[in-house]
């Protein structure tokens, strides 16, 4: 069970303090403020363009550097590591090869048994999970360092949104090559591309140790066609935010045009994956009539792609385009957005409601940003009363009595909206009816709370769609007259 920890939502100086500086603030002294808040702006929508993007961080040879790093005398030497017990003499499949058995062409997924018939000198060695755990979360700890939303691909790979970034940086690629020299540090090699869809950030991370690059690559706003149309169809094959399910788990063209809808059935969960040979068949299906190149995918008409290959050939069209609408979906949504600011006075009840104001603009952003959208919402006040310091026991947690002091009393309190929603209007406005239902008109608040809770994901997890069944060459494809 994953708990969104309480983040402490601290006012900028510029914007706790204006309230207080306002009264003592001379008319000198506005129009240099107003500079730097044309300046404050200027930088924020420069931070806003730089962090647009997704990063797709690909771990090169994963197993075999972990299986090396705890047995040196395996560097330089032919090794997989499989499924199960990993011994040739037993059904399985390869899990990860080291680069000298790749070159003898074993390859991931392959059978223990083939691979043993084309390389039998090759060393067999069984995958050692608790072993792999400790340097998977630390990768996971370093990913979520760079940005909230981040979606795990197996085996030790990651899409990371950048709009999620709290970190400075100069350019997306200052920060990709930041996160290549942390990963680096632990004795593994990364491959990242930036890129405005999973896709296409994906193949450029498949690029992004050629021509002399150190495996950062990042493909500009409006260059996505020019770099896909330059590569070679088959590295669909590699791509794995493709998929690797059930074939079937999705429903076939013909079936959706049964139901007389327009549009594709929405993936309620990340099991919804298709299965790469659909992939491997439409790549074959277009290598038969020597198409190999995504340049050629782009010379071809959408709906005749649509007409013979199903959905899955109108998404190669639209890659092969430079057009990649995918999202990161997080791993998991939180239980719970909490903020908090707190007052470095009393604060009366104008002052507590713009802050909750602040609060319900804060969550909401972020709920936007996360693809998020929550129920329940929870105020929570704490009163400065001005009376002698007491204490009082009350029921804790574990049933056992605990004296607290008046100070630490809390008030609020929290209610079910009708729907789940992440605009900052409806959180406002039902965060400042509980406001006004639990105020009394002699407290003062030294802090305020806002939780927005039972969250769900506010959109379905982006996979591409199946490709139809494989049948008879009828009808060549149409080039665009």
């Amino acid at each position: 069970m994953i708990e969104d920890t309480m983040q402490q939502f601290q006012t900028p100086s510029t914007a706790s303090e204006t309230a207080q500086q306002a009264s003592i603030t001379t008319g000198e002294h506005a129009p240099v403020q107003a500079a730097q808040a044309m300046q404050e702006a200027a930088r924020a929508a420069e931070r806003a363009r730089l962090r647009q993007g997704i990063m797709h961080v690909r771990i090169r040879h994963f197993y075999c550097a972990l299986e090396e790093m705890f047995d040196p005398t395996l560097k330089g030497l032919p090794f997989v590591v499989g499924t199960g017990m990993g011994r040739p003499n037993e059904p399985g499949r390869v899990i990860d090869v080291s680069p000298a058995a790749m070159r003898l062409g074993i390859i991931p997924g392959m059978p223990l048994r083939r691979a043993h018939r084309i390389a039998p000198r090759t060393r067999f060695l069984p995958a050692s999970h608790e072993h792999y755990q400790p340097v998977l979360q630390k990768l996971r700890e370093r990913y979520r360092a760079y940005s909230r939303i981040v979606e795990s691909v197996p085996l030790a790979d990651t899409f990371i949104d950048l709009r999620g970034c709290e970190l400075s940086f100069d350019s997306p690629v200052a920060l990709a090559e930041r996160l290549c020299a942390e990963i680096a540090e632990m004795g593994l090699t990364a491959l990242i591309g930036i890129a405005n869809g999973k896709a296409i950030a994906e193949l450029a991370a498949l690029m992004s140790r050629r021509d002399g690059r150190q495996g950062v690559l990042y493909i500009p706003t409006g260059r996505e066609a020019s770099f896909v149309q330059t590569l070679p169809l088959s590295m669909l094959l590699q791509l794995r935010a493709a998929g690797t399910g059930v074939p079937g788990a999705l429903p076939e063209l013909a079936e959706q045009h049964e139901g007389n809808s327009s549009q594709p059935p929405e993936i309620e969960g990340k099991s919804d994956l298709i299965d790469p040979v659909a992939v491997a068949e439409l790549v074959a299906h277009l290598r038969d009539f020597g198409i190999t190149t995504f340049a050629q995918v782009a010379a071809l008409s959408e709906e005749g792609l649509i007409r013979r290959l199903g959905r899955l050939g109108g998404w190669v069209f639209q890659v092969a385009c430079g057009e990649d609408g995918s999202l990161v979906v997080p791993d998991a949504p939180p239980l719970s957005q909490n903020a908090r600011i707190r007052f470095h006075h009393a604060a009366d009840a104008d002052e507590t409601c713009a802050a909750i104001r602040r609060l319900a603009n804060y969550l909401g952003d972020r709920l936007r940003e996360q693809r998020l959208k929550g129920q329940a919402i929870a105020l929570i006040l704490w009163p400065n009363r001005l009376r002698p310091e007491t204490r009082k026991l009350v029921m804790g947690e574990d049933g056992e009595e605990v004296a607290i002091t008046a100070a630490e009393e809390t008030v609020g309190g929290q209610m079910m909206l009708s729907r789940h929603t992440d605009e900052a209007d409806i959180l406002a406005h039902h965060s400042l009816m509980l406001f006004a239902h639990y105020h009394r008109p002699s407290f003062r608040y030294l802090q305020v709370q806002l939780r927005v809770g039972d969250i769900i994901s506010s959109i379905p997890a982006y996979y591409p769609p199946p490709a139809r069944s494989r049948g008879k060459l009828t009808r060549k494809l149409e080039r665009p007259g």
